[in-house]
């Protein structure tokens, strides 16, 4: 998702305020340079900047742990990368292949990679042998494709912001509707599956997220919330995952504690687009720069 002027203001507010609070609280859990500042709510993280558009990617947006590295949805870069650190940077496929802003990604149990493009459209796959390959395209009803990911019988659910649905792609790329625009979801923006089967759904637009039973029974499990427009989820530990682009915010939500506020973003490190955490638990998200045409990935662990 790209930045707006609106957006950008809000950052140099948000660089002001969170600032202010540190000062003001005496917070030692802030991280504060002349890029952004990173505001913990919770003092039992502390956050780490570990890579840069310097180390080798652009401006990635959905990102994935796997196997000690992330996956990248580079999509300042036109590309899909591998990283770990500046000196282990692979490009698996970029605009060669046809893509122009690859959004969101996941990656099956065999290796094969699947990801979303919200200007190409589409479906791409690397697969696991290193082929990259659209797997259903726009001529088949993917115009501007957003969240993804694998239903527990193997489809791939692909949310689409211009049509607003959210289709299933078989590996042999045929697609049908598995949730028709009556259902109301205006941008699936993300999408991630619990432990138990369940659908949830991001609209950043609607700013709420969905949840989809394995009953097909739709509920609007965070709704009408202030200052709260989520970009990017991912579920993990039993935990929900939000990333908030509009506000630069980090949030989780369990249905014992609803939502809570992990961290501000301020700054150049406003904009928080994809999530992900590693085997340990710690969580990634991806900043995006556009002022500057710059990305980031900050890191947040237990202390």
């Amino acid at each position: 998702m790209k930045q707006t002027t609106a957006s950008m203001r809000r950052t140099s507010f948000a660089a002001g305020l969170a600032g202010a609070l540190c000062c003001s609280l005496g917070l030692s859990a802030c991280g504060v340079d002349q890029k952004g500042i990173v505001l913990l709510t919770d003092p039992s993280y502390r956050a780490t900047m570990i890579g840069t558009s310097k180390d080798g990617f652009t401006m990635p947006d959905g990102i994935l742990w796997r196997q000690g590295k992330l996956m990248l949805a580079d999509e300042g870069g036109s590309a899909v990368r591998v990283w770990s650190h500046p000196h282990d940077v692979k490009t698996l496929c970029d605009a060669k292949l046809g893509i122009h802003s690859p959004e969101d990604l996941v990656v099956d149990g065999q290796g094969n990679l699947f990801f979303t493009d919200d200007d190409a459209g589409g479906v791409w796959e690397v697969d696991a042998s290193g082929r990259a390959f659209q797997l259903a395209g726009r001529d088949k009803g993917l115009v501007s494709t957003e969240g993804i990911a694998l239903a527990p019988n193997g489809a791939i659910l692909v949310g689409d912001g211009v049509r607003h649905e959210v289709f299933s792609v078989s590996r042999a790329g045929v697609v049908s509707v598995f949730l028709g625009s009556r259902r109301g979801i205006t941008k699936p923006e993300s999408m991630a599956f619990d432990d138990e089967g369940n659908l949830y759904i991001a609209d950043n637009v609607d700013q709420v997220i969905y949840m989809l039973g394995r009953d097909m029974k739709l509920d609007r499990l965070i709704q009408k919330r202030e200052n709260f427009s989520p970009e990017g989820i991912w579920f993990a530990n039993h935990v929900l995952y939000v990333t908030d682009s509009k506000h630069g915010k980090l949030s989780r939500f369990t249905p014992e504690a609803g939502l809570e506020t992990i961290a501000v973003f301020g700054g150049q490190l406003s904009y928080i687009c994809g999530i992900t955490t590693d085997d340990q638990g710690r969580i990634y998200v991806s900043v995006q720069d556009l002022k500057h045409n710059f990305g980031r990935i900050v890191k947040l662990e237990r202390i």
